[in-house]
């Protein structure tokens, strides 16, 4: 892990960085650093074979439920764990672990009070537990030391990227409790059992910190454990960052969409811009429903087409610097469809090289305007603010995936791109190619110029997103803008790439 900057243009950079996020440059804010080498994308919550062929997957997932591995107290039976582990062996992929608590064995329902409210849980209708109760927390904590022991006695242990941290509370990532149910006299206390306990936040925070401490000791040094950084009631605050910063541990979130929840915007300024997307910390990325918007039994109303929010789910994780990029099994069976095929080729090929420059294999900004968070998604690359544009919304083709948003450039006018001075420099005297993505309507023409060369592109009025491409035969990038855009009349344009 990367030590932070100790210069006065940290500070300045991880500001701007909160408040502008599209600007930031990786390598402006933070050394490069080496790409993690599990980086690429991962099948979650897939059907057994469904996703073996896929050649552009990195890895998978394995997953355990707290009743599956400790039937009886204190008795264990990790055999899930190993033949799991076993098959992406099989598969030569790697993975995450993780341990959930969707399902609890039935013992804990006679040693901790409980109630038959589900609080939030979605799986296990018997109801819910004091998760802050000693007797609960001393039989998850003696559940993680040994989950961690099966783990690293596992004679595929190198398959594993890291163990995907859960609280582990009330199902796996809520904490909070309703206020009629904070009392603990409301709770029912099973015979023989110490007395309910009132929750308040203040327990809940001792909880966390417990959960935290243990998967550190039980996995660290060794196994990444990779911490969930969101949930109901979650927000980042000074402990969290601090471990970051120390190197002890990564980010993974459950969350990613097209862009940013409101509610979820404070992680993306706090954690994601300055420990993700800097190359600091190594970041994995679920969504948080497939791109139907189906999710643990309910459904998400996504705005755009599911190709489109696919495909743009996957940009925003790239633009926050995700290494890892998880994957629905629904979806990754669309693979036949180029639409979705593509834009996963497309995710596999840069992610985890958004703070390597000198290695990464392009750079690209996809614009737009947004709803929630404003600003183009960029790549080691940035769209100059000065450009005239005017952004767009749904347009173009519903089943082509690149139209969710983009921005039109008005006849006579020009649009500016600059490279990161990193990546700039090492394109020198190399080949590079040049790829514009735009809707092809009206008439007219426009010309794309980069140091080295330049491309004029007829439209058509096809109605249709196309890509336009040229060669530069020895690229000569020095100071930016590097590329310009101008068209004779107005010009929709999605993306800018520039290839190794």
């Amino acid at each position: 892990m990367m030590a932070l900057m100790r210069n006065t243009n940290f500070m300045f950079h991880l500001l701007f960085a909160a408040l502008f996020s599209w600007l930031l440059l990786p390598s402006a804010a933070c050394p490069e650093t080496v790409p993690d080498p599990n980086h690429g994308l991962y099948a979650i919550w897939s059907k057994p074979g469904a996703t073996d062929s896929l050649a552009f997957l990195k890895g998978g997932q394995v997953v355990l439920q707290w009743d599956q591995v400790e039937p009886s107290e204190g008795h264990y039976d990790f055999a899930l764990l190993h033949s799991q582990l076993e098959m992406m062996a099989k598969l030569k992929r790697v993975t995450t672990v993780q341990l959930n608590a969707n399902r609890l064995p039935a013992f804990l329902f006679e040693r901790v009070p409980y109630t038959k409210e589900l609080l939030g849980k979605v799986q296990d209708r018997r109801g819910t537990v004091q998760y802050w109760h000693p007797a609960y927390v001393k039989a998850y904590t003696a559940l993680i030391a040994e989950f961690a022991r099966q783990v690293k006695a596992s004679p595929h242990g190198g398959r594993l990227i890291g163990v995907r941290f859960n609280y582990n509370a009330i199902g796996t990532e809520y904490m909070a409790v309703p206020p009629e149910w904070s009392d603990g006299a409301k709770w029912t206390t099973p015979p023989g059992v110490a007395s309910a306990i009132d929750w308040s936040e203040e327990k809940a925070f001792a909880y966390r910190k417990i959960i935290v401490d243990a998967f550190l000791r039980g996995f660290s040094p060794g196994i990444r454990v990779f911490l969930r950084s969101g949930g109901p009631g979650f927000s980042p605050d000074q402990w969290t960052v601090d471990l970051a910063a120390s190197g002890k541990l990564g980010f993974f979130t459950t969350a990613a969409q097209m862009e940013p929840a409101v509610n979820t915007l404070p992680r993306y300024e706090k954690i994601y811009l300055p420990f993700c997307r800097t190359g600091k910390t190594v970041c994995y990325a679920e969504a948080v429903s497939d791109s139907d918007g189906n999710h643990g039994g309910g459904k998400i109303r996504h705005w755009s087409t599911s190709a489109q929010w696919n495909y743009w789910r996957l940009l925003e994780d790239l633009h926050y610097g995700f290494s890892m990029i998880g994957v629905y099994g629904f979806d990754l069976e669309r693979s036949d469809d180029p639409e979705y095929r593509q834009a996963f080729e497309f995710a596999a090929r840069y992610a985890g090289f958004h703070a390597s420059p000198s290695v990464a294999p392009g750079a690209w900004v996809a614009l737009r305007e947004g709803r929630q968070l404003k600003g183009d998604y960029s790549f080691l690359m940035q769209r100059v603010p000065a450009s005239g544009t005017r952004p767009e919304e749904k347009i173009g083709p519903d089943e082509q995936r690149f139209g969710a948003w983009a921005r039109t450039v008005p006849g006579g006018a020009k649009a500016e791109f600059a490279l990161d001075k990193a990546f700039a420099r090492s394109l020198d005297g190399r080949k590079v190619t040049v790829r514009v993505i735009y809707l092809d309507r009206g008439a007219g023409s426009f010309t794309v110029r980069a140091p080295g060369g330049e491309s004029t592109v007829k439209l058509g009025d096809s109605g249709r997103w196309k890509t336009a491409e040229f060669k530069v035969a020895s690229a000569r990038f020095a100071e930016g803008p590097h590329i310009a855009i101008r068209g004779d009349s107005d010009l929709t344009l999605h993306m800018i790439e520039v290839v190794r």
